[in-house]
């Protein structure tokens, strides 16, 4: 008898991967057309809440009529909805959380279009009161694009981008990638900051891990030609320097899939022929990517998610959309690490849902697996109609959550403060795929100067306006987006501020209880103090370099001093 041998790589590569799910009932949970999602903690109860934009079918007629918008709240697994939005709902729309004022809780951007008027491209900023949201500004949007939030400067405060199309009055539609800079007072335009695209996406990432935020745009362009774009940040300038096969009606979703330590992503859409398309690109740390198409199996007009949702280490990712026949799918790729490649998972359990919708990946009743939140049109259904389903993942292979940076280091140079660390583990994730929560506050135990999610082991600050005394602290995130506990938090001193021309100036004590010091060679000219809504408080000049903030409340202040040898100096000061 002959003895066969089969290696593990080749058992790997016969045995079919499967991963399955389950529909769980959320009645309280609309049916939305043309929607969009976001979902986070909104009110730090440690559940994850729903943002959901769209319209809907009011009267029963199969046909859509309102646009509607939704904040659902997770009570223990269950979702209620605790506000709608009325006449400042969007559809053809998207959204994102955003701590735009830095208070530790996640406000909203919307924008998109509404039926209250045909060509009524609406964006709303909407802040986060710890039970409900306020609208607090409102200006013109975009429809048939996106919406991204990073922080491009480096000096904690969260700014935003978006892409798409807008109608102008008197001038018509246009397509612009705006930039919305946040300077604590608001947000200043940044018209055209990227050439943008209509029926595509976009997102701000750090592409070859030198603490830099580059971008990644496609889509249609002005002459409606598909585009595929990448810009490399260069001295705080995109630059493009590389394109990929064009495509459109098309979703983008980043990971570290192979454990290198750079961001790959998948695409989905059409191509340049208008075929269905869907692929993964991966980067060689350097801004340059390698596509593996699957072939016959693209979707297009839909969205695409990456997580682990087998819990094996490794980031997998389900994809739903439209294929060439206009048949829709949801389809689950677990990656196979012995293989270096995706596999479509058989027999998911998951609905086939088509374009027309939104998709998230979050673990809605916290017990350790990545959950799935689908919506989009059923072209199966006789009426064409759009449903919102959650499945629950059946996984029984536990996850733990990681082990958090253990070695923190900050430094200060050419006006940065440096942060670094290492030491974080997981039980399945490769330390070089965590992401990271980095959390910077003027006290400790406080978010108030950044708080945001990094994808290195690294990350910077402007020196300008920060504190004399800042403290921070880091949680790794794993693949299956569990984090870890809170690292040690450390205390950093920042010790002087320069004006542009060098000039040694330090302004002391900050935080400050009655008497502000500001050390210089030079006298204060003149001065002024801002509170946080951008109003000029009252401070008196006790002498030529001290100032009087005993009657300030305690609060966050920004102080702007004239020397008078001509310069200019802007700090921010906390008042005890």
């Amino acid at each position: 008898m002959k003895k066969f041998y089969i290696s593990i790589l080749a058992l790997s590569a016969m045995i079919t991967k499967a991963q399955s799910f389950e529909e769980v009932s959320q009645p309280a949970l609309q049916n939305y057309f043309y929607s969009a999602s976001a979902v986070a903690d909104f009110d730090n109860d440690g559940f994850q809440d729903i943002f959901f934009t769209g319209a809907i079918d009011s009267d029963g007629d199969t046909n859509v009529d309102v646009t509607s918008n939704d904040f659902y709240k997770n009570t223990n697994g269950n979702f209620s909805s605790i506000q709608n939005f009325g006449d400042n709902s969007v559809h053809l729309s998207a959204v994102k959380f955003i701590d735009f004022d830095n208070d530790g809780l996640l406000d909203v951007v919307t924008t998109g279009l509404s039926y209250n008027d045909i060509v009524n491209y609406q964006q709303y900023r909407w802040k986060n009161t710890g039970s409900a949201f306020t609208l607090i500004d409102n200006a013109p949007g975009k429809i048939y694009g996106g919406l991204d939030v990073f922080d491009f400067s480096h000096d904690g405060k969260q700014d935003y981008a978006i892409n798409g199309t807008q109608y102008i009055a008197n001038v018509g539609f246009s397509q612009d990638l705006d930039l919305y800079t946040n300077n604590s007072n608001g947000f200043q335009k940044t018209e055209a900051w990227l050439p943008g695209t209509q029926n595509g996406s976009f997102k701000i990432v750090d592409l070859n891990n030198d603490n830099e935020l580059d971008a990644v745009v496609n889509g249609f362009n002005s002459d409606y030609e598909g585009t595929f774009n990448i810009y490399i940040n260069e001295n705080g300038t995109l630059v493009q320097k590389s394109q990929l096969p064009p495509v459109s009606d098309s979703k983008m979703a980043f990971a570290d899939f192979n454990g290198d330590g750079f961001l790959d992503f998948v695409v989905t859409g059409q191509d340049e022929n208008f075929d269905s398309y869907l692929a993964v690109f991966t980067n060689d740390g350097q801004g340059n990517f390698t596509e593996s198409k699957f072939e016959g199996e693209g979707l297009s007009a839909g969205n695409v998610e990456v997580g682990d949702l087998n819990n094996d280490g490794y980031y997998d990712f389900v994809v739903m959309g439209d294929d060439d026949n206009y048949d829709g799918y949801t389809n689950i790729y677990l990656y196979n690490p012995q293989l270096q490649k995706f596999e479509k998972s058989e027999d998911s359990g998951l609905y086939n849902l088509g374009s027309g919708g939104t998709l998230a990946l979050f673990d809605y009743d916290n017990d350790g697996n990545l959950d799935i939140l689908a919506n989009g049109f059923d072209w199966a259904d006789a009426d064409l109609m759009p449903y919102t389903k959650l499945f629950r993942n059946t996984t029984t292979v536990s996850n733990q959550k990681p082990n958090a940076p253990t070695i923190l280091t900050a430094t200060e140079n050419n006006n940065k403060i440096n942060f670094s660390w290492s030491g974080a583990s997981d039980d399945k994730t490769l330390e070089n795929s965590l992401q990271y929560e980095l959390t910077v506050g003027s006290e400790a135990g406080k978010s108030d100067i950044a708080k945001y999610i990094v994808t290195t082991k690294s990350w910077y600050l402007d020196k300008a306006n920060l504190p004399s005394k800042i403290f921070w602290s880091v949680k790794a995130i794993d693949a299956s987006k569990k984090y870890s506990d809170k690292s040690q938090e450390k205390e950093f001193s920042v010790l002087e501020v320069s004006d542009s021309k060098n000039e040694a100036v330090s302004i002391y004590p900050n935080p400050v209880k009655d008497v502000l010091n500001v050390k210089t060679a030079s006298k204060i000219k003149t001065h002024k103090v801002y509170n946080l809504s951008g109003q000029v408080v009252s401070s008196k000049l006790i002498s030529d370099k001290t100032i009087d903030f005993s009657r300030l409340e305690k609060g966050i202040y920004v102080l702007e001093i004239q020397l008078e040898n001509g310069k200019k100096l802007t700090q921010k000061i906390i008042k005890n």
